[in-house]
């Protein structure tokens, strides 16, 4: 019984010095000083504050005209899209599973939306107008999802 807890107190005890150390130990102190080109320095501030300003994707609408299981059936609505309103509005295709959904344009407003929807059902009866995430128009390094 004695030897176990005469262990047990050498433990203790070695793990307390070995505490006290590592407080006492003297803290490397270093800084990092970056030589930067004045250009270069103004694009990355300007990078900065364009990234924290405008968010990459806003809540705006676009216009479903159709959807398919399939990607090929999708490509062809997708293609048929595009041929009428690749000029005007443009087309997408996304997939949403199980699903490939068509799109035609981004609309930042709902009035923008619903002028284009009245061009787009002419082709597509049963298209719709749709409030989703879109790329803002403001942040010109954005994705077309």
């Amino acid at each position: 019984m004695k030897i176990h807890f005469f262990a047990s107190l050498w433990s203790k005890s070695l793990w307390l010095c070995l505490f006290l150390l590592a407080g006492l130990a003297p803290q490397a102190l270093a800084q990092v000083v970056y030589d930067v080109e004045t250009p270069v320095e103004s694009l990355e501030k300007n990078r900065i504050e364009k990234s924290k300003s405008a968010d990459k994707k806003i809540m705006g609408y676009r216009i479903f005209v159709g959807f398919s299981a399939k990607r090929a059936d999708a490509t062809e609505i997708l293609n048929k899209a595009e041929e009428k309103f690749s000029e005007t509005h443009g087309a997408i295709l996304i997939y949403d599973e199980p699903n490939f959904k068509v799109y035609v344009g981004t609309f930042a407003t709902a009035a923008e939306a619903d002028a284009a929807l009245a061009d787009v059902k002419k082709e597509f009866p049963n298209a719709r107008k749709l409030r989703m995430q879109i790329p803002n128009p403001a942040y010109k390094d954005s994705p077309s999802n």
